[in-house]
């Protein structure tokens, strides 16, 4: 008789749910156990049957497909789940739905076959959302809470095979200020404990009302593409862990030039961003004429490859010359070989000369900069042009002036307007003076390692600044005070381009702003409100313009010395934001060293730092000026700074500061075990007492708890209503000690 009872009870048992999120017109895909024991008629069996012990399910691939024309966006989800358990097992699919999520549009099939599905209102799916939280001990689906869902069921999983779910829906687009925002909420993608999505693909195409101008996902490295009014954005990621949603940020040209302007306020402490981009449909005849000087590197040096590849990328940029422009070509070596003694007319004539030239550079002889650039800047200015000088070389001067301090005053004197683009090739550049030259004129220092393409490199740095938009940008903030900008100085905007100035404000309201820029010989004013009071959906600002704010005060200290102040401010900005750099690696990873190691890893630690500094030429100071642009670069994109073990794998390609680690017993996959981003914190792993402290609690300091509360506790869930990031922290997974609402909290999470 017990037997009998028994049966059909582990059947019931051998069922699974089938769980996917979608919030507005998105699909997550997750597969759950049900809880145990499940509910069932009647007593339950004595004795109670074991808890089957089953493979989690596996998500293979994940793929978006997002088209959003005007208001309204189309999703297409395609995800493939493998059953890796011998048995066949059911499902129950759910999707959250937004309230602009139009449900009749609703459809999913699963291996071809259509399924109904349930709508349930906010309320209903709340309980439903903690219940699975409860069961699961991951809080990820806490950040639909209080959305509705659809759900349906999913029978048979076949043993050992996939199950590929199909769904398509529509979504009304939400409009923040000149913004429009939609977002895909890949979290709650998120396949629970250390699991990973096999491969995640994401596409999205815009089609606006008129010209976009900004187009980016915060938190996400991507490539995004601007024409006119359509857009494109692609993101693919192996082996991936959701972490946060995919949300997809837009603007459109009112005018030529957009601007955007985005807050987030951590109390009294404001943080700003603004997005400055042209229309992309502006005609060539609409943009700026330019005179341009290639100044390139003809030393013996040069011979053989690379004097072939810098010959080849001056042949394409002279090809795509506009008309109007004016150009020369100064070769240098021991001695200078101008192609001309002043700019030369970009039409016909003008190229055959070039090309003739160009074909006669041999490589020969020394290097003299400083002649090099002093004829550059004697090149006659017009104040209606745009004036840039490509300064490239592969090694350091040894022709004439010498001295980097020298020529660099000497640069800084005679550079009037002109915006310099450096080029080192190899490592036997100076990096002092390319990264000088570039930072005082609103230009950039560019490096190609020994085994990289030189005519790659070049021809498509061109394509950048090939058409001039806005010159000598100003901008009026209407009595706010903005501080600590990235870049501190603004640079000029290009076609195509799109310069990002994160920075710190303290004002509160709304300010009208003035952009000011030069095309020609008029300015042209640009003038958007600025909303300074802040919106929570912008949380990653402080990240970027922390990484960012690093980065220039490496730049700093590279140029003019090591400075305590510089120092002290990269330390305490790293370790609140969990940025490594050669400055702030041993106070990111000091809690977590065994207390025996302590010494010695303090002092490689500092002796990595002191021989990071130091060099001007060597491949570890082209690193490190790579390194500084490659965090400029994040800190001035939406991907924020890199993840801690990234940045430690790059870090440890220098060989002191991979002795360092070592001293350490830390290898750079383990630095994630240390130090953990988190939403909009960072949190550090202390090995003296096990638990995870938010980095607003100073190393050493165990402050009083205000509360204690247990994970998945109603006291958990009713402060996560009220709290609602205290689910994004709880991601963590680890007993932790954090600041939440200016309360100290031990959040504890219960072991099974």
């Amino acid at each position: 008789m017990q037997d009998s009872r028994i049966r059909p009870v582990l059947r019931l048992f051998l069922s699974f749910w089938l769980l996917a999120g979608l919030l507005a017109p998105v699909l997550a895909c997750r597969i759950i156990p049900p809880p145990w024991p499940p509910p069932m008629p009647g007593p339950p069996p004595r004795p109670m049957p074991p808890r089957p012990v089953f493979q989690p399910m596996q998500t293979r691939l994940h793929k978006a497909t997002i088209d959003i024309r005007r208001h309204v966006a189309d999703v297409l989800v395609e995800a493939t789940f493998y059953n890796p358990n011998p048995q066949q097992i059911e499902g129950i699919y759910i999707f959250p739905i937004g309230p602009k999520a139009a449900v009749s549009s609703f459809d999913m099939t699963v291996n071809g076959r259509t399924l109904e599905a349930e709508l349930l209102d906010a309320d209903k799916a709340r309980s439903i959302y903690e219940g699975i939280v409860r069961q699961l001990k991951d809080p990820a689906l806490l950040e639909y809470a209080g959305q509705g869902l659809l759900r349906a069921r999913v029978f048979p999983i076949e043993p050992r095979s996939e199950v590929k779910v199909r769904l398509s829906y529509e979504s009304a687009l939400d409009r923040d200020g000149k913004l429009t925002r939609f977002v895909y909420p890949l979290l709650s993608a998120h396949p629970g404990g250390d699991q990973t999505v096999g491969q995640v693909e994401i596409e999205v195409k815009v089609q606006a009302d008129s010209s976009i101008t900004s187009l980016f996902v915060p938190g996400f490295q991507v490539d995004a593409k601007r024409e006119g009014k359509g857009g494109t954005i692609r993101y693919s990621a192996t082996n991936f862990r959701p972490e946060r949603d995919f949300e997809v940020v837009f603007g459109q040209a009112e005018r030529p030039v957009g601007v955007d302007f985005l807050t987030f306020r951590k109390g009294d402490e404001g943080y700003f961003l603004m997005a400055i981009a042209p229309d992309s449909e502006l005609q060539t005849k609409e943009v700026g004429a330019k005179d341009i000087a290639f100044v390139v590197d003809t030393s013996g040096s040069m011979m053989g490859e690379k004097i072939a590849q810098a010959k080849a990328a001056l042949r394409f940029c002279v090809q795509a010359l506009n008309d109007g422009d004016r150009f020369n070509i100064i070769g240098f070596a021991s001695d200078l070989n101008p192609m001309a003694n002043g700019y030369v007319a970009a039409d016909a004539a003008g190229r055959r000369q070039a090309l003739d030239f160009i074909e006669g550079l041999r490589a020969m002889g020394g290097t003299a900069i400083d002649s090099a650039l002093e004829f550059a800047f004697r090149q006659p200015v017009d104040s209606g042009r745009v004036n840039l000088v490509v300064f490239l070389t592969d090694g350091l001067p040894t022709v004439g002036e010498t001295d980097i301090a020298t020529i660099l005053k000497r640069a800084e004197k005679a550079v009037g307007n002109r915006r310099v683009f450096s080029f080192g090739v190899g490592y036997d550049v100076n990096t002092r003076l390319l990264d000088g030259l570039s930072s005082r004129t609103r230009g950039s220092a560019n490096y190609v390692r020994p085994n990289e393409d030189l005519e790659v490199a070049l021809s498509s740095f061109y394509g950048k600044i090939a058409y001039p938009v806005l010159s000598d940008l100003r901008l009026e903030t209407g009595g706010a005070v903005l501080s600590r900008m990235q870049p501190q100085t603004l640079p000029d905007l290009f076609k195509g381009g799109e310069i990002l100035v994160t920075g710190r404000v303290r004002d509160k309201g709304v300010r009208e702003m003035v952009l000011s820029g030069a095309v020609g010989e008029q300015r042209e004013s640009f003038r958007f409100q600025a909303d300074l009071d802040g919106n929570l959906r912008n949380s990653f600002i402080p990240r970027m313009w922390a990484t960012a704010r690093v980065a220039f005060l490496q730049e700093q200290i590279a140029l003019r010395g090591e400075n305590r102040e510089l120092i002290d401010e990269i330390r305490q900005l790293g370790r609140e934001f969990g940025i490594l750099t050669p400055y702030t690696s041993f106070l990111v990873v000091e809690e977590g060293v065994d207390r025996e190691r302590l010494g010695e890893a303090r002092a490689a630690f500092n002796q990595a730092a002191d021989a990071a500094a130091k060099p001007e030429s060597g491949r570890r100071a082209v690193e490190r000026s790579l390194a500084v642009g490659e965090m400029k670069a994040q800190g001035g994109s939406m991907g924020g700074a890199p993840a801690p073990s990234i940045a430690a794998h790059s870090m440890m390609q220098d060989a002191d500061m991979d002795m360092a680690f070592r001293a350490a017993g830390i290898k750079a996959e383990q630095v994630q075990e240390l130090v953990r981003p988190v939403h909009d914190k960072t949190f550090y792993f202390r090995r003296a007492d096990g638990l995870w402290y938010d980095s607003l609690i100073p190393a050493g300091e165990s402050p009083a708890f205000d509360r204690e509360i247990v994970a998945w506790s109603d006291e958990f869930f009713a402060l996560a209503r009220t709290s609602p990031e205290l689910g994004r922290y709880a991601m963590l997974g680890r007993d932790m000690v954090l600041r939440l609402d200016g309360r100290v909290i031990r959040l504890v999470f219960p072991q099974d």
